[in-house]
């Protein structure tokens, strides 16, 4: 299942047509904010709106419903670290894959960024549950 679900990851980020742009990696902020949990943190990089996928929710948000989100999941699941397993780009995107370990369990974490102007947003957020 993670298998397909990650080609097709990989599969939309290698389709979509971007302007020509810098190549640039996932922020360090970002996995950095992961890391520590830090729903504050990570709120600065969310883009106007955010494709979430977490526990039952999937579905394109704004930013303020994506915050709610996403610190309600951190509240739930405290994070001891995060792990960078496979991070690319292509263009003005860049998407990072790792592992989120946390007390109640690991996740898989798929994050796509795009960078539209100065600063890389976040477009995507997938944290899954891992059975790995």
């Amino acid at each position: 299942m993670y298998k397909l679900v990650t080609l097709l990851f990989v599969f939309t980020v290698g389709m979509l047509q971007f302007a020509p742009a810098q190549n640039a990696d996932v922020p360090n902020e970002i996995t950095a904010a992961l890391n520590s949990g830090d729903a504050n943190k990570l709120a600065g990089w969310l883009n106007t709106n955010v494709e979430l996928v977490i526990g039952d929710k999937n579905d394109v948000y704004s930013k303020q419903q994506a915050i709610a989100i996403i610190s309600d999941f951190f509240r739930n699941n405290s994070v001891q670290s995060f792990q960078v397993l496979h991070k690319g780009n292509r263009e003005a995107a860049s998407f990072v894959i790792g592992t989120l370990k946390t007390t109640t369990g690991n996740y898989r974490v798929y994050v796509l960024t795009r960078k539209p102007v100065k600063q890389s947003l976040i477009q995507q957020l997938r944290i899954e549950t891992s059975y790995e």
